[in-house]
Order: structure tokens, then sequence, then C-alpha cells
């Protein structure tokens, strides 16, 4: 049930700061927000408060933003009110909205977890903080903790020693002399080799602290933690058909159930998750493919530029294909999704 119930906050939190974005740029323009629902279908609570219907509705996998006169074949007065009726830059500006609240909620919640639980920083001393399951270190019975002393013969005293011995030892079996305790053990732990960055593992990470900041290193710290994971998700969608693309690629299913199996691991781990769904969200939503943000962004850019808008009829076939392009990512998604259910979800 609490699984169920995160996963349902976490969709409602970042629909509605997406959607949010869409009405506070509107109401900014005068322009008439009829309508401003969480979720789709029939609406099970509401209430109309200056012009505007607030509803939350039963189908909790989005929501919208109605504004009097969008749509190219609504019958319009021509008046202020209406959206088609506002320059095309200010209704590039209220698409635009949706995305850009999506960033900064997850700079808001990021730069929240540095405040509240502090930067991770690696610690330099040659304390192992993770044995990664799978690897040779874990094999070899090396544990969380344990204190590096020498590498085959050589002694070690910080930890980018660590790395300067296992990441060229090209597969070789390493001597490796633990202190566990006051007890001093020697392991032989055979070196994997990383096709991918070619160096080679054992499975083994350093030590991990967290190091309070203030609010303005907080601040500053996510942003370039979003700033770095548009970067990560950019170069996994340019890598989208490829196994380590796949890996990377989730949909509905696959993100309900990793929002599920990481709100049991507490608050931090959590609020990390949502700020990457909401930034997922909002880059998803400015690719130009019409029907999305990004698509409407075309639109109107294409009308400042020639000084008409598209055809109605254009539109609409425009629409139509973008339709078939976002049944098509889904389709994937779910392929994908699929596959790792298959596979132990994540094994």
């Amino acid at each position: 049930m609490i699984s169920i119930l995160a996963v349902l906050f976490t969709f409602s939190v970042v629909i509605f700061f997406h959607e949010l974005g869409h009405f506070l740029v509107a109401k900014k323009f005068g322009v008439w927000v009829k309508t401003f629902s969480l979720g789709f279908g029939p609406e099970l609570l509401g209430k109309t408060i200056k012009n505007t219907r607030y509803r939350l509705s039963l189908i909790p996998l989005g929501g919208y933003v109605k504004m009097a006169g969008e749509d190219p074949g609504e019958k319009r007065e021509g008046v202020k009110s209406e959206f088609l009726s506002q320059s095309w830059g200010k209704r590039m500006l209220i698409v635009l909205a949706g995305p850009v609240m999506n960033f900064l909620l997850a700079i808001t919640i990021f730069s929240l977890v540095f405040y509240i639980w502090g930067k991770p920083q690696i610690v330099k001393e040659p304390i192992i903080g993770e044995v990664v399951e799978g690897f040779s270190a874990q094999e070899a019975g090396i544990k969380e903790g344990d204190r590096i002393i020498s590498i085959d013969g050589r002694e070690v005293n910080d930890w980018e020693e660590v790395v300067e011995i296992v990441h060229p030892s090209k597969g070789k079996t390493l001597h490796i002399n633990i202190l566990r305790g006051n007890e001093e053990i020697e392991f032989l732990v055979a070196s994997r080799i990383d096709p991918e960055r070619d160096i080679s593992l054992i499975g083994i990470t350093a030590k991990v602290e967290m190091k309070k900041i203030g609010l303005l290193s907080s601040f500053f710290e996510g942003t370039k933690q979003t700033i770095m994971w548009i970067g990560f998700v950019l170069k996994s969608i340019g890598l989208m058909f490829s196994r380590i693309g796949r890996a990377n690629i989730s949909g509905p299913l696959g993100i309900g159930q990793m929002v599920a199996e990481v709100s049991k691991t507490g608050w931090e781990n959590f609020l990390s998750l949502i700020a990457l769904i909401s930034l997922n969200i909002g880059l998803f939503n400015l690719f130009p493919i019409p029907i999305l943000d990004g698509g409407q962004m075309v639109f109107y850019l294409w009308e400042g530029f020639t000084g008409k808008p598209l055809s109605e009829k254009k539109i609409r076939i425009a629409q139509m294909v973008g339709l078939s392009i976002l049944m098509v990512i889904f389709v994937f998604a779910m392929q994908c999704d699929i596959s790792r259910w298959r596979n132990g979800w994540g094994n």
C-alpha cells in the first residue's frame, strides 16, 4: 500500500508542477484558464474559483491545463483572454513554462537534499565503502569497512593509489592485504577488464561521507546535479537502441517499480528520484515532437519567422504524426520494462 501511495505521490507532484508552470504564465498574460486538472477522465473532486475549474480526475497518469481559445478549430472572438489571440512569443513562453517548472522542481529538490543530508565526499583513506555483488572482491571475502594496506606488495596510503594500481592491472590476480579490526588478512583477487572503459575492476568503491554545506552551496550543487543528469539522459537517448541504452530506458511500469523500491530506502533517495523523474519529464516534453510542448514551440517559431501560423489541417496532420511517434516510444519503453521484468527487475 505504501509503495502504491509513493508512486501516486511521485507522479502527482511532477505532473502538478509541470501544469502549474503553464497555468501561472498563462494567467500572467491574461489568458483564461478554464480547467486545471490533475489526472484524466471523470472528475473525482473539483471546485470552481474565479472562472477556473480545479479538479482531481480518475486516471492519475497525467494532467492538463485547458485554456480558452487554444484549439485551432475552436470558435474564437479574438480577445486577449484566448490563448491563440496572444502573440506567438507569449504562447511559446506559456508552453515552455511547463518543462522549465520541472527543471526548477528538480533543482529545488536536489538542493534540499544537499542542504538536509549534505554533500557526498569520498574519504581519502583507502577504506572500502561498498563491495559490489558478483565481483571478485566479494567472492574473495573482502567486506565493507576493510582498510587496504597494500596491493601486490605496494603500500597504499590513500584511495587514489588503489585506483592507480587496480585500473591498469589488465585482469591479473592481485595480492591485497587488508586490515580488518586489528587483524591483517591477505586476499587473492582477480581483476576484471571493463571493455567499455578499458580499465580493470575488482568491485570495490571508496568510503563516502556526507559533508554539511550551506544553503547557497546547496543550491549550487543542486543546479550542478540537475545539469549533470540532463547530460546523462541526453547521452542515454543517443544510445537508445543499443544494449546499454535499453538498460536505461523505462516506461510507466519500470518507473513505478523503481519508485516503489526506492521509497523503501529513505527520504533522501526517494526525493532524489522525484527530482530525476521531474527533469526527465521536462526534457522529454521539450523534444520537437508535435503534441508535446517542444512540438508546439516549433509551430510558434515557424509563425514568428514566416509571419503566419500553420494551417489547421497541417497542425492536425503533424499532431497525428506526433501521436504515432509517441506510441512507438511508449511501446519500445514497455518492451524494455517487460524484458526487465522477465529478468527480475534489475537483477
